[in-house]
């Protein structure tokens, strides 16, 4: 990890915000994921946050931990799910296979991210996802 300035305060949402706009075309993190790159909150509050994702959010690459969807937004996601190829026929995504392994520029990223939240950067023992 490189030394990142702390940055200006973001709350919670817009943090899960923010990172779900990191992870590329063709990968995936479960909320579960998302709160531990953060460094605080819980899948729980990671889902509430991309319920209110703005146009433009790639929410369909934040899933649940076993790779679904909750079924009212899986019409949705399962046309970005084919247009990335992330898709499997059982309506799932393969997140073991697809989990994003963010490069040194977007840890760099992540960690401002958990700064404006309060928390301190990841250490190489945390980016074991």
């Amino acid at each position: 990890m490189t030394d990142v300035e702390v940055p200006s305060q973001l709350d919670y949402v817009q943090a899960v915000h923010q990172l779900a706009q990191l992870i590329p075309s063709g990968a995936v993190l479960s909320y579960g994921d998302v709160a531990e790159l953060l460094g605080s909150g819980g899948p729980r509050q990671v889902g509430k946050a991309m319920a209110t994702a703005p146009d433009g959010t790639p929410w369909w690459r934040v899933t649940r931990a076993d790779g679904g969807m909750a079924e009212p937004l899986l019409p949705r996601a399962r046309v970005h799910w084919n247009e990335e190829s992330l898709a499997r026929p059982d309506r799932r995504v393969e997140i073991k296979k697809l989990r994003w392994n963010p490069t040194e520029s977007q840890w760099h990223k992540i960690d401002i991210l958990r700064l404006s939240l309060g928390n301190p950067k990841m250490s190489a023992l945390d980016d074991e996802l």
